[in-house]
């Protein structure tokens, strides 16, 4: 594992401009953006850990879209499924900077208990470790035909989406030296301060990680990403980007840290 991906997903303040939801029972649910074309899933085709999609967005009080609305489902890391499209610049970003089999998405999105007034945050919610990455469209339309699975990255006819890549979720983790059986793609099922890149009492996009893990890291931050207080591991998450690189390989214990996460919360 050389990459250790944060990969920013789920309703923003362009797309859905709300938070998704955090229940009262501590169950997290990313609701999906909404899709501008005709995609495999409508809200209301949605459930995850026996969350449907049309609770979410009640939950949410989203009045953006309605449950019979298109919505791009992705990542998808239902049992099973385990899947993960990019496209665009952001899948340039993550070629350029040398992602690839073995590596770890983290994904995280705004969230937030809307039965409170605790503060938004940057919340993670999901994991996935590469198997496989395909880039053709035929080979991604052609894996998901023989498996009976069904994917935006891969719907219709006419691919939609430029520089096209599909990544494709390992059973289990497979790391030299791990002996615990976990697995290789998942949703997390509750809210965790762990979880939680927000630094408490700041705003969303002050994000603060374990000096255990981060502390005296060296040429940690790939792209985008930058040290605000080193010593403190603090910095702000400025803009809109969708994919933040972690060098992994240089920085073994913050591989530790996503495997801790994992086991605790799968």
């Amino acid at each position: 594992m050389r990459r250790i991906i944060l990969s920013r997903k789920g309703f923003d303040s362009s797309s859905g401009r709300t938070a998704s939801p955090i229940f009262p029972d501590d169950k997290i649910f990313s609701i999906p953006i909404p899709s501008k074309v005709p995609s495999p899933h409508k809200y209301s085709d949605l459930k995850i850990h026996g969350i449907s999609g049309e609770a979410a967005l009640r939950e949410a009080s989203v009045s953006s879209v309605s449950r019979t609305d298109y919505c791009h489902f992705d990542p998808d890391l239902r049992t099973g499924v385990g899947l993960f499209g990019q496209a665009n610049s952001s899948q340039s970003e993550l070629r350029n900077r040398e992602v690839k089999r073995d590596d770890l998405f983290l994904f995280f999105g705004w969230f937030r208990r809307f039965s409170s007034k605790e503060g938004d945050t940057h919340h993670l919610f999901g994991w996935l470790q590469i198997e496989d990455i395909l880039t053709s469209d035929t080979d991604i339309k052609n894996y998901l035909k023989q498996r009976g699975l069904v994917h935006p990255h891969g719907f219709g006819e006419k691919s939609n989406y430029p520089n096209n890549a599909l990544y494709i979720g390992r059973e289990r983790i497979d790391l030299s030296g791990i002996k615990k059986k976990l697995p290789g793609y998942g949703v997390f099922k509750k809210t965790s301060s762990d979880l939680i890149l927000t630094e408490k009492g700041k705003t969303r996009s002050h994000w603060r990680f374990p000096k255990k893990y981060f502390s005296k890291s060296k040429d940690l931050f790939l792209n985008r990403l930058k040290w605000e207080n080193e010593s403190e591991c603090t910095l702000e998450c400025k803009g809109q980007g969708q994919e933040y690189i972690l060098n992994a390989e240089d920085n073994p214990r913050i591989i530790t840290w996503a495997l801790s996460l994992i086991e605790k919360h799968c």
